[in-house]
């Protein structure tokens, strides 16, 4: 039987769904800015688990901008995905609170490594009453690189001086499974959202694929314990 020890969450599109809301909130700043982008295939699919540093280089590559307006334009989205959350809230995705339920009866430890900065992350996990249910929260702003550098991962699983052979991942990016694979993490679980990763990819990157998080937990409950 398999031991598990710690189980590690992405948040945006694995947890909540954030992507849809991430999505309009460039759509409506590159509007703000007269920037005339093609945002889901030229942009979105490049920067989904990404922290500041890489979104600023897939701008540099596809617009004519400089420094100053970038970081203009990273605090209109932020503010423009806050606006969106504040007015409509934010879903949980399906099966994420049976998952946290499970994992709380099995004394299981849960923590999120997320490449946004904390302050997004403290606001949509305070909006969906989720903070709670964490043993440890990092944010991309206090690790030194971002995914898909393995550098939140590495320091989730020092935090708990967990055996990596007992942690499980739950991605939905390639740049979150990338991450988790050049932790040396095995078990990286994909549960995809807006975008698919190619076969070759999946293959190369998950360990399991899931449609959602009650299959996890389904898989999980068989295979754990």
């Amino acid at each position: 039987m398999n031991k598990l020890d710690l189980v590690i969450f992405d948040m945006d599109g694995l947890l909540l769904d954030t992507e849809t809301i991430s999505l309009a909130a460039w759509k409506k700043t590159f509007k703000n800015y007269n920037i005339d982008i093609d945002v889901e295939k030229l942009f979105f699919s490049k920067i989904l688990g990404s922290n500041e540093t890489s979104i600023k280089n897939t701008m540099m590559e596809i617009s004519k901008i400089d420094e100053k307006t970038f970081y203009d334009i990273i605090d209109n989205q932020i503010e423009e995905a806050f606006n969106i959350v504040r007015e409509d809230g934010i879903n949980i995705k399906k099966g994420a609170a049976e998952l946290i339920n499970f994992f709380n009866d099995k004394k299981i430890k849960k923590a999120i490594a997320s490449s946004s900065i904390r302050k997004k992350v403290d606001l949509y996990l305070e909006k969906t009453n989720l903070k709670k249910e964490f043993d440890y929260i990092l944010c991309g702003d206090e690790a030194e690189h971002p995914k898909p550098y393995p550098d939140l991962y590495n320091n989730v699983c020092r935090y708990f001086n967990a055996d990596k052979n007992n942690v499980i991942i739950l991605e939905d990016s390639k740049n979150g499974l990338l991450s988790a694979k050049n932790a040396f993490i095995e078990k990286r679980f994909y549960i995809p959202d807006l975008l698919l990763l190619s076969e070759e990819d999946e293959k190369e990157l998950s360990y399991k694929k899931f449609n959602d998080l009650i299959e996890v937990r389904d898989y999980i409950k068989n295979n754990f314990f």
